[in-house]
């Protein structure tokens, strides 16, 4: 392998490590999938008790990504403040004004991203085959330099109005956009990565256009809240503040799916049995088991559900 073979190796894993995205274990990454949106919950490329490492499409805009927590609004007491907090973190219509909203505002980062984008992959491998090695690293050093003042510019501008009080994030995106170029290609993606934050993922999945599996991703989420360790526990002692809040979120839920034409009733009907054998099931996570089984052993849920016959 030549050393200018190796040059575009190294670069082009270096390039790849940009779209790497870290998320929090209490946090949803929402995605672009080709054309739609897809959530991930679990797994990942690598995975923590402090969160997940996944992959993004490696191209702008195609790169976007959404990190929303999971946690509910907290109160110190049930109360209508917390009723309406859960309101709002479940109104797709606010969630869609806030998408179009931070879209429009760091629309014209997808000039620079683009830009930078097309030097790197386009016109320098070009450059490289006809002019040479030295002549190429001085048209990129040179566009590069232009494209990465402004779009720092571009991007201070925009984060520092869309998100005023966010000043330790903005100096990290304006710092890492300044020492890369191909960090200064994800500027137009990461500036937006929090932009949802603040809403419950259930509800933003609903207002991303095009998402796949709200469903499937709809129903866990119930059934997690509703058979949570805090349900279980207040059945025989006073009924605790998060156990109110999960049953605030589970309504919220029900009310979301109705709108999108699901019956929440089917989530916590009981399965058929994939084997003879199996006469009990988990209703928080549906695994199923024999007459033996005394709790679920992924999910340490114990009051297992029989089976119809």
């Amino acid at each position: 392998m030549s050393p200018v073979q190796m040059l575009l190796g190294c670069l082009l894993l270096l390039y790849l490590s940009e779209f790497l995205v870290w998320v929090r274990s209490d946090a949803w990454l929402l995605r672009r999938r080709g054309r739609g949106w897809e959530a991930l919950t679990r797994g990942g490329l690598i995975s923590s008790s402090r969160g997940s490492l996944h992959w993004v499409y490696p191209v702008p805009q195609l790169g976007r990504a959404y990190s929303v927590r999971t946690s509910p609004p907290t109160a110190s007491t049930v109360s209508t403040a917390l009723r309406l907090s859960i309101e709002t973190a479940f109104s797709v219509v606010d969630i869609g004004r806030r998408y179009q909203g931070v879209e429009e505002a760091f629309q014209t980062l997808r000039w620079t991203s683009w830009g930078l984008w097309g030097l790197v992959w386009v016109v320098c491998p070009l450059l490289l085959q006809f002019m040479g090695l030295q002549p190429m690293l001085w048209i990129l050093a040179s566009g590069a330099l232009i494209l990465m003042v402004a779009n720092a510019w571009i991007l201070a501008r925009a984060h520092s109005k869309t998100f005023s009080e966010s000043g330790d994030e903005r100096l990290r995106l304006v710092l890492s956009a300044c020492l890369s170029p191909l960090a200064a290609i994800r500027s137009w993606d990461l500036a937006q990565k929090q932009a949802l934050d603040g809403f419950h993922p259930l509800a933003v999945a609903a207002a991303l256009p095009g998402f796949q599996g709200w469903d499937e991703l709809a129903a866990a989420e119930w059934r997690r809240l509703r058979y949570s360790v805090a349900s279980e526990s207040s059945a025989s002692s006073a009924i605790t503040v998060d156990a109110v809040e999960s049953a605030e979120v589970c309504a919220a839920i029900e009310v979301l799916a109705r709108r999108r034409g699901i019956d929440p009733a089917h989530w916590d009907s009981p399965p058929r049995a994939e084997d003879m054998a199996h006469t009990q099931y988990c209703p928080r996570c549906r695994t199923q088991y024999t007459g033996q089984a005394t709790c679920c052993r992924d999910c340490r849920w114990t009051a297992l559900m029989p089976i119809p016959q």
